[in-house]
């Protein structure tokens, strides 16, 4: 039952927000994060079969805020390891310093993002 209730969360968020029509063929796996506790909410771990369908989410979630009330409290991120999340930090810094050492703007007019595929680069070779 509950299975089910996440997957129709899943497709009413993905309509609702993205516009994205999917099918249960779509997503590889779903599954909740952490242990059951009651009153408490839970992440949704998503995986989609095809790559395209998770960069137009991640490309458009702007439109998560803009379009119901419904979702407004949904967080959507990308699922990183603590050594992925390490490498993006230290790529940052590098970035902030490098800045820094060659421009009189201060560092905090900025925001330093990290930009491209990463490992899932690898997979659509």
């Amino acid at each position: 039952m509950r299975k089910a209730d996440d997957k129709t969360f899943v497709r009413d968020l993905l309509d609702g927000s993205f516009d994205m029509k999917i099918e249960d063929s779509d997503i590889e796996k779903m599954y909740r994060l952490g242990h059951w506790e009651d009153g408490k909410t839970r992440p949704h771990l998503v995986t989609f079969k095809n790559l395209e369908q998770k960069e137009t989410v991640m490309a458009n979630l702007r439109k998560l805020k803009e379009r119901t009330t419904k979702f407004q409290n949904v967080c959507i991120a990308h699922d990183l390891s603590p050594k992925e999340r390490q490498e993006i930090k230290d790529m940052v810094n590098d970035a902030k310093r490098e800045h820094a050492a060659s421009s009189t703007d201060d560092v905090e007019n900025y925001r330093f993002l990290v930009v491209g595929r990463g490992r899932d680069e690898r997979s659509s070779k």
